[in-house]
C-alpha cells in the first residue's frame, strides 16, 4: 500500500512547490530573461508599425506572466508610447512625449516564445488597441 501512497504524495508536493505544470505564472518583470522577450516584441513592434516612423516605447507594465513549455511562454500587457526618436536614427535619448495627443498610449499584448538554449525567439502572437486620445 505504501508503495502506491509516496508516489502519490510527492507528486501533490511538486505541483505544491512549481505551480500547475504548463500553467501561467506570474513574473518577475526584472528577470533578465523576462525584459529580453519585452524588448524583443517591442522592438517587432516597432519594426512591424509601418504606418508610423516614430519609435514606441514601454510607458507601463500592466501584466506579466510566463508559461514552462519547451522554453518559455510570456504573455505580456503593456503601455506604449509614442517617443522624439525617429526609427533609423539614433535612440540613445528616446522618450515619451509628455503630451497626449503627441504620446498617443495604447495597450499591446504581446506572447513571446523564449528558447534561450537553442538561441531562438518569436512573437507568436500581437494585439493592440487604438489610441485612445484624450
Amino acid at each position: 500500500m505504501w508503495k502506491s501512497v509516496v508516489p502519490i504524495f510527492a507528486a501533490i508536493f511538486a505541483v505544491g512547490l512549481c505551480g500547475t505544470p504548463g500553467g501561467w505564472q506570474d513574473v518577475d518583470t526584472q528577470q533578465e530573461d523576462f525584459v529580453n522577450a519585452l524588448n524583443y516584441a517591442v522592438a517587432q513592434h516597432n519594426r512591424d508599425n509601418q504606418g508610423d516612423t516614430s519609435l514606441h516605447k514601454v510607458v507601463e507594465i500592466v501584466s506579466a506572466q510566463f508559461q514552462v513549455v519547451a522554453g518559455a511562454n510570456y504573455k505580456i500587457v503593456v503601455k506604449l508610447g509614442r517617443t522624439n526618436c525617429r526609427k533609423g536614427e539614433p535612440t540613445t535619448d528616446c522618450t515619451v512625449y509628455v503630451h497626449p495627443t503627441k504620446a498617443r498610449i495604447y495597450q499591446c499584448t504581446f506572447k513571446v516564445w523564449s528558447c534561450p538554449w537553442l538561441n531562438n525567439i518569436q512573437v507568436t502572437e500581437k494585439k493592440c488597441l487604438e489610441p485612445q486620445l484624450n
